[in-house]
């Protein structure tokens, strides 16, 4: 989701300071979490696009909540953008599978632990995607926040798919010894690996 965007269709509704947008987004966006300094740097973008611009703060009100309000020329941009075709967003430069091709014919035993603790932090966000989407059945805005939670259910359910199917594959091929006679490579830069390192000095 373009955040940027998001705030654009929040403001809409009327003007909102930072953390006023962060709760309408975690609102509507079941799943999302959002905190005032990401949606104050997207508002400072906007702002320099004069896609919002700043109020005056009540009396007695801190500066940094000094609401922001659309313009017709951030209007203009929310709507060109609602109606833009959606691009697959799964880039083949996504880091999980960057690692995969270069740190697992050097290291392999040192990517399967990268790809469980990457597993288990799916897991973890599978768990909190699941708990965000018992929302109240009643209201169109309901069903369409339900259905953000259940977009990030069933993508966090893949994505943990691929990587197990990942680690399967990775271990049965070092059990079959495909992998036993990869060149030897320096191993990862890490504490444990410089801690053995020195003691073999």
């Amino acid at each position: 989701m373009s955040l940027r965007h998001a705030i654009l269709g929040v403001l809409e509704d009327g003007p909102l300071h930072g953390y006023q947008i962060a709760t309408q987004l975690e609102r509507r966006v079941l799943g999302g979490h959002y905190n005032s300094a990401q949606v104050y740097q997207g508002l400072r973008w906007l702002a320099a696009k004069r896609f919002v611009v700043s109020e005056a703060p009540e009396p007695g009100i801190n500066r940094e909540r000094r609401p922001f309000r659309i313009t017709p020329r951030g209007r203009s941009e929310f709507g060109r953008w609602l109606v833009e075709p959606i691009v697959p967003a799964r880039p083949l430069r996504d880091e999980a599978v960057m690692k995969l091709v270069f740190l697992g014919p050097r290291h392999p035993e040192h990517l399967l632990t990268i790809l469980e603790r990457l597993r288990r932090s799916h897991l973890r966000r599978l768990a909190g995607s699941s708990t965000s989407s018992r929302a109240p059945a009643a209201g169109s805005g309901n069903l369409f926040a339900r259905l953000t939670a259940t977009a990030l259910r069933f993508r966090e359910q893949a994505e943990i798919s691929w990587i197990e199917h990942s680690i399967e594959e990775v271990r049965r091929a070092l059990d079959a010894g495909m992998l036993s006679n990869v060149r030897s490579v320096e191993r990862p830069n890490t504490p444990s690996a410089r801690g053995a390192a020195s003691t073999r000095r």
